[in-house]
């Protein structure tokens, strides 16, 4: 009676210690593997916004709000990413070390697995569900107005050293040899404007930009010289000073262009145009492929404890891709008008889920426990 009790109580305690052991391997794993995503997306665009700081097409100052705002905006993506490789690697780590072997001699079986994996996986997807519905449409929405409001606001916002700068009304040039990001002040200043027919130059040490208690902006320069009119003739002026101040007016700007991406999830069900059908797709699409990949991730983590070898982790990559390009040519699809949209939306899955399940399948007639082997 005593043996047939504590029998019982190993099988009873078996399975939370597995369940347990993966879960915090998966967490671990998965927070480094996002961690570095982001790490790697953060330098690649951050690179790419400072071109656009070089090129002019960027204020110095919206460098890192427009870093946060690409973030986010990528970062559904990114999670999905570290899930999948979350539990794919402990797991083939599992294979290697020939834990799978006595979980299944133990009387475990593969699809067993799929429960600590969707305990885990479901809370991150509806973190993911919550990013690409409210968090991105809304970020969007914020990204728009503060390029629009950057277009609003005078041309100083627009100069870059080493480069030449054209106000939005093409009537000043600006060129300036270095830019102090801390103070706003910059060094060796060349500007040459042309209001009323009458051209002018302005070289000057050094400027910044001031704004009053009114909201009005100036471009205030110091220690320098003015040339005004047409060299060789009679009214050509030079004058010297140590400050020159030139009000900036803002520049007018249309309201803020709201599109697909901008529209909350109320709007996009309300919406039965083929893009917002397009734009419901990928937002519920991309939670949705992170909870599939997990559970394929646990078929696909299979190592062969004799070879040393992974070709899982191979074929895990070459399905990613295959299924986000399925998302993106589905999108595409139901966007132009050439799919249905809810054929479009569950195509990929179903399609995806098959492969899910065939892999179950092979590996459950090659791994399964002893005496369950059909």
């Amino acid at each position: 009676m005593s043996k047939a009790r504590s029998y019982h109580a190993r099988a009873a305690h078996k399975p939370m210690l597995y369940r347990r052991a993966l879960t915090r391997e998966m967490g671990l794993t998965t927070g480094a593997v996002l961690t570095v995503l982001i790490a790697i997306a953060l330098v690649v665009l951050f690179i790419r916004l400072l071109g656009d700081v070089a090129r002019g097409e960027l204020a110095n100052e919206a460098v890192f709000a427009f870093l946060g705002f690409s973030l986010l905006y990528f970062l559904p993506v990114l999670m999905t990413i570290a899930l999948f490789a979350g539990v794919l690697l402990p797991l083939s780590r599992m294979w290697r070390d020939s834990e799978m072997v006595i979980w299944f001699n133990a009387g475990l079986s593969l699809t067993q697995w799929m429960r600590p994996v969707l305990t885990f996986a479901v809370p991150f997807s509806l973190v993911i569900l919550l990013l690409t519905l409210v968090l991105n449409p809304w970020m969007q929405t914020k990204k728009n107005e503060y390029r629009q409001d950057l277009k609003s606001r005078s041309e100083s916002s627009l100069i870059a050293p080493g480069l030449f700068a054209e106000s939005g009304s093409s009537q000043r040039v600006y060129y300036v040899e270095s830019l102090n990001p801390l103070t706003g002040i910059v060094r060796n200043v060349f500007m040459q404007s042309r209001i009323d027919g009458q051209l002018g130059l302005v070289v000057a040490r050094e400027g910044d930009h001031t704004e009053l208690a009114d909201g009005s902006r100036y471009l205030v320069f110091k220690d320098g010289r003015r040339y005004e009119g047409t060299p060789g003739q009679l009214d050509y002026r030079i004058v010297q000073f140590q400050r020159y101040w030139m009000r900036l007016d803002p520049v007018a700007t249309a309201d803020p262009v709201t599109g697909i991406r901008q529209a909350p999830a109320n709007e996009l069900l309300a919406d039965a145009s083929p893009p917002a059908r397009a734009e419901l797709l990928w937002r519920l699409g991309v939670p949705v492929s992170a909870l599939i990949l997990a559970v394929m991730a646990i078929p696909l983590s299979f190592v062969n404890t004799r070879a040393r070898r992974s070709y899982g982790l191979v074929i895990a990559l070459l399905l990613y891709f295959v299924y986000n390009n399925l998302l993106s040519l589905s999108q595409a699809w139901v966007a132009q008008g050439k799919f249905n949209p809810w054929a479009g939306m569950m195509s990929s899955h179903l399609l995806m889920l098959l492969a899910v399940a065939a892999l179950f399948y092979l590996r459950n007639r090659q791994h399964a426990p002893r005496g369950r082997r059909a």
